[in-house]
């Protein structure tokens, strides 16, 4: 089957080449010289014609001389003026009546117009030129009125003169079929060379702008279009903006972003139906500056589609926009839309996923700081009402105390929403931060926190310390205040590729798995909050507690921000 089909794609390609290589009009030619053999085999018997068998041989060869000359422009004039090809015919009628009718040797001679007619103009052309031909051959040189006449040969030539360019006319109808075929897949090919040359294109192309230069490039240069221009929709605002034209002119507006409302023009209306249309001079666009650009040209104005989403706009202008050119241009609208929508729908996702960790991140923070510290004011007030008002110098120094605590949370809240932190923050200050934030949370007791570290601490970047910081405050915070003891250990190691933070406790333990579950109780935000941070840059956080025997955070995060295995 793969055999058959490959002999047959190839004897196509052969008949085009066959066609197309002028080789066809060379047989033609071929056939017109060979024809004349039997004449000049028959020059020297004295068979009485009307003119000298040297004379018409002669002219003869001297109207094949001329056609083999000028044989490309006499092809494409009888193409072009089909009547003129009764010329030939006529002086082929004279040469059989000067060269003794029924009996001429020049007969395959004069079929060669009538192969002409079949070959130029098909099936239609063989049956007018035989029908033209057969009563200029039955009276030419007194073939029906001569008395000596050979019935047998006059219906043997008649059946040539008909069944020859008939016959020869069916393989011209197949080499006009292929010739034709072939022209659309060279369109379609050519068409599919065009979408890849895009798409190869496309993904080479870094950011939006980028690929809008690509299409605007592939609908100039390769389609031919003599300008274009392509419009973006912003999915998030709704707005039509991002105008690009091709080729660049200095005097193409700056339009601001539209509103996607069908009041705002038969463009965004067009947009909004998913409607192809061509403008007849109307208003566009309710921009004044932009609809006096486009009114210069007439357009045929595509909408770009990804599936539902509505992506932007194609404008081409339309002069010699054939049905064959705007099918391509479909095509290729179509290939423009889905890399167009696939670069705007990924940035549309990655400004909704900064957005969803950045809220993230400030939940966290606000968690670890403000959440603290109020905590720590409810905690100060509570001890406050119970001592009035028999404690009221007590009191005093309290709420003192409670003013620092609340500037306090009041700087941490800047620090959260500008992402705000020392970058000299050295294992010095860590220490002291953590014992001064401990001990105000707890008040008035105290809770002391033992120091192990190893490694250069102040090494590592600023926003990996300030993620250690926020991890042990949580840890340690958490044991200040359930654990029911008045200590906690922390041990800290930095290495070449990791980092160690241990946090434990010999308090009274708890229900972890009820801990972690947000569902049952938020107040433990801060363990899933911990969990994330570690596994956000690559790390681990494993928790472990059990009642009556303490509880224990071990956390090890990549020391470059990578996991090492």
């Amino acid at each position: 089957m793969l055999l058959k089909e490959f002999f047959s794609i190839a004897m196509l390609k052969n008949i085009e080449a066959l066609y197309k290589s002028n080789r066809f009009f060379i047989f033609l030619l071929s056939y017109r010289w060979l024809s004349i053999l039997p004449a000049l085999f028959v020059l020297t018997t004295e068979k009485e014609t009307l003119l000298s068998p040297y004379l018409t041989f002669t002219v003869v060869l001297a109207a094949n001389t001329i056609i083999s000359l000028f044989n490309r422009k006499l092809n494409q004039v009888v193409t072009q003026y089909p009547l003129l090809l009764s010329v030939d015919i006529l002086f082929s009628t004279l040469v059989i009546a000067v060269s003794g009718g029924i009996h001429s040797p020049y007969y395959l001679y004069v079929l060669s117009p009538l192969l002409a007619g079949a070959f130029f103009f098909q099936s239609r052309g063989a049956f007018l030129a035989s029908l033209f031909f057969t009563p200029l051959y039955l009276f030419s040189g007194g073939t029906i009125t001569s008395s000596s006449w050979d019935l047998s040969l006059l219906v043997t030539h008649l059946a040539g003169i008909w069944l020859l360019p008939l016959l020869f006319s069916y393989p011209s109808t197949l080499l006009k079929t292929v010739n034709q075929a072939t022209e659309e897949l060279s369109a379609a090919h050519r068409q599919l060379e065009i979408i890849h040359d895009l798409t190869v294109l496309l993904q080479a192309a870094p950011d939006l702008l980028s690929v809008q230069e690509r299409v605007l490039g592939a609908v100039t240069t390769e389609l031919g279009f003599s300008k274009a221009m392509v419009a973006l929709v912003d999915p998030a605002r709704e707005e039509l903006g991002g105008w690009l034209v091709y080729p660049r002119e200095e005097n193409f507006p700056n339009t601001p972003p539209i509103q996607m409302k069908s009041e705002n023009g038969v463009i965004i209306k067009s947009m909004l139906n998913r409607e192809t249309f061509r403008s007849n001079g109307e208003q566009l666009i309710n921009d004044a500056p932009l609809s006096k650009w486009l009114s210069q040209n007439d357009w045929f104005i595509t909408p770009l589609y990804l599936r539902e989403h509505p992506v932007g706009l194609l404008l081409v202008d339309e002069a010699n926009l054939t049905r064959e050119r705007e099918a391509t241009l479909m095509t290729v609208a179509n290939q423009a839309a889905l890399a167009l929508g696939t670069t705007i729908l990924c940035i549309d996702r990655a400004r909704r996923l900064a957005i969803e960790t950045e809220r993230n991140r400030i939940a966290r923070d606000i968690h670890d700081t403000v959440a603290q510290s109020l905590f720590g004011i409810v905690y100060s007030l509570d001890a406050c009402i119970t001592m009035l008002p028999q404690k009221a110098e007590d009191v005093r120094t309290e709420l003192i105390e409670l003013r620092s605590l609340a500037n306090n949370a009041h700087d941490e809240v800047r620090r959260s929403v500008f992402d705000l932190w020392p970058s000299a923050l050295t294992i010095e200050l860590f220490m002291a931060d953590l014992t001064n934030y401990i001990n105000s949370c707890c008040r008035p007791r105290s809770f002391n926190i033992i120091f192990n570290h190893h490694g250069d601490f102040n090494s590592l970047s600023p926003g990996l310390r300030r993620t250690i910081y926020r991890m042990a405050q949580e840890a340690l915070a958490n044991s200040a205040r359930h654990s029911g003891v008045q200590s906690a250990r922390l041990c800290l190691a930095v290495t070449d590729h990791d980092i160690y933070l241990d946090i434990s406790d010999q308090g009274k333990g708890f229900d972890l798995s009820r801990a972690m579950s947000r569902s049952q109780n938020r107040e433990h935000f801060g363990l899933q909050g911990m969990q994330e941070r570690a596994r956000a840059l690559g790390g681990d956080c494993v928790i472990a507690s059990n009642l009556e025997a303490g509880s224990r955070v071990m956390i090890t995060l990549p020391t470059h921000g990578h996991p090492h295995a």
